[in-house]
């Protein structure tokens, strides 16, 4: 899992970072030190899409800054494949690919966006917005590369 901020204006709240990461490691994350903001992993990505939900509609619910947003991006597979997933993103989406929609059997509240050839090395994959009704999420188009 990756997160990044969308900033818009001038960020009125506290950074969120230490207290998404706090959200992901009691949900069983190991956090990975990387340029981007977040870098997590789970070994559960089930677990991984609950607390990417936990961490977002908590954010917006106790820090509530409307200038900065929560770009979350969920991908079973290489690091690098889960930050193009993440950078698809705007604020106030949680988008995955499709590993994480077949690892999970296809039962998350999601729409499909895009099929997307967002990394250069492997067929487009299908990107899927979650459409959990916990966090406010935002059905902007993805942002993807062309």
């Amino acid at each position: 899992m990756c997160i990044d901020y969308e900033v818009d204006g001038e960020p009125q709240g506290r950074d969120p970072q230490n207290f998404v990461e706090e959200i992901l490691v009691a949900g069983g994350a190991a956090m990975i030190s990387h340029d981007i903001p977040v870098v997590a992993s789970f070994d559960d990505v089930g677990a991984a899409m609950e607390h990417a939900i936990i961490a977002q509609w908590r954010t917006q619910r106790e820090i509530n800054d409307r200038d900065r947003k929560l770009r979350i991006g969920v991908h079973l597979g290489e690091l690098d494949h889960a930050i193009a997933v993440m950078r698809c993103a705007n604020g106030n989406q949680i988008v995955f690919s499709g590993t994480v929609d077949s690892a999970t059997g296809g039962m998350l509240d999601a729409r499909p966006m895009a099929l997307a050839n967002i990394w250069s090395d492997s067929e487009p994959t299908q990107l899927w917005l979650s459409t959990d009704s916990r966090p406010d999420i935002d059905g902007r188009p993805l942002r993807i590369p062309t």
